[in-house]
């Protein structure tokens, strides 16, 4: 079978240093923000190549992949973050069972939805009674992209398949043909996958950093 390629692939270009074929993957620092993180470089690598060499609408909905999925796994990494810290503080769960196998069950429960993820971390968020507003929920505008984006893809599969669903259910995930302002949609991802990324997983790890120091430091003075 011959597919047209229009021009030959190239070869995977081989790294100039033999230690630079390695790669570390795996061990305890292995988490979903980590993974997130690579996932959203490759995103980023993708979409520069899409905008200063293109046009080359091969990419396009491996891009939104990429970025949607850096999304999800973040949301899910700042999820598990904000419920060890509401554990290690003692804080009022208001009936949530905030156990890390019980985590992992809700986890699952909300599977690809970013909309459940994003309003889960919210009311875990809330929970924090130490986090002064506006930083004890997401805030107004990235939520609302939060929600742009579960509309575009509610299942995690829109942007992995041709067709999505099952049965009689299956279909064409993008039956009509359509040209759309790209740059425009993934630049807004793109801002959201970082300040995820960069901006609430960072103040949530320094918080929680603090938290250990203050209990490690209560500990030390009351001699528990």
């Amino acid at each position: 079978m011959s597919t047209d390629w229009g021009e030959a692939p190239m070869d995977l270009p081989r790294p100039k240093w033999p230690a630079h074929e390695i790669a570390v993957i795996g061990g305890r620092h292995e988490d979903d923000l980590i993974i997130a993180r690579g996932y959203l470089r490759v995103a980023e690598l993708a979409a520069t190549e899409w905008s200063q060499n293109g046009p080359d609408d091969f990419l396009p909905i491996p891009i939104y992949y990429n970025y949607r999925h850096s999304v999800e796994l973040s949301l899910k990494g700042l999820i598990r973050e904000t419920a060890t810290i509401i554990r290690r503080g003692e804080y009022d769960t208001r009936g949530e069972n905030l156990r890390p196998d019980r985590i992992d069950e809700k986890l699952r429960e909300d599977s690809h939805s970013i909309r459940k993820l994003a309003e889960r971390l919210n009311r875990y968020l809330g929970l924090i009674t130490d986090l002064d507003p506006p930083n004890n929920k997401i805030d107004p505008e990235s939520f609302a992209a939060l929600q742009w984006l579960d509309d575009m893809d509610q299942t995690g599969e829109t942007f992995r398949y041709a067709r999505i669903g099952a049965g009689q259910a299956s279909r064409t995930a993008r039956p009509d043909q359509t040209n759309i302002n790209f740059y425009e949609d993934i630049r807004k991802v793109h801002d959201l996958a970082w300040l995820l990324q960069a901006g609430y997983s960072s103040a949530l790890q320094a918080f929680g950093d603090l938290q250990q120091e203050y209990l490690e430091e209560m500990r030390w003075v009351t001699g528990c």
